[in-house]
């Protein structure tokens, strides 16, 4: 027999979020043509789609770099928006790791990758300083949690039916 709540799960919305950072410490931000503000690369995760590999086609998609995900940095909870239509939902802030110098003069040289030209005006380095004047105070906030769980080493794997990501997940 099945739990009555089992039958009647609502529905959710799950994101991946990518947190790049660069040698001197900038965070990687991408501006939406939907919203004003910078935030963070990644959107959200198709059905049956493990989260790694979610956030690595974001990435690809809106900045053309190439990551193999494997650990995330925390789960932001989002409630529902009623004048959007918008689901609550739960956004999966992954470690993308640190830029190397070629990535950033490829990112600024390249620009946003045809294809995610229609979604995105552009990306740039920010740090967390300036992160309250580009960006919502909630993903100011959200980055500067993330930030502060990759510098304390306390990232956790991402698991799939209990296998870790990096042991499973190609690029």
């Amino acid at each position: 027999m099945v739990h009555k709540d089992v039958q009647r799960q609502p529905r959710r919305r799950v994101g991946a979020l990518i947190l790049i950072l660069d040698k001197d410490g900038r965070v990687l931000l991408v501006e939406p043509r939907y919203r004003a503000g910078f935030q963070l690369p990644g959107g959200a995760a198709h059905q049956g789609e493990q989260i790694a590999d979610a956030a690595a086609r974001e990435l690809a998609e809106e900045t053309g770099l190439q990551r193999v995900i494997t650990h995330h940095l925390g789960i932001d909870q989002i409630p529902a928006n009623p004048s959007t239509g918008a689901c609550e939902g739960f956004n999966i802030i992954c470690d993308g790791g640190i830029a190397s110098p070629r990535e950033v003069h490829l990112l600024s040289e390249r620009g946003v990758p045809v294809g995610a030209d229609t979604e995105l005006a552009g990306h740039r380095w920010a740090a967390l300083e300036e992160l309250d004047e580009l960006t919502e105070p909630y993903m100011a906030q959200r980055i500067r949690v993330a930030v502060g769980i990759l510098n304390s080493k306390l990232r956790q794997p991402l698991l799939y039916i209990g296998q870790p990501a990096e042991g499973r997940h190609v690029a």
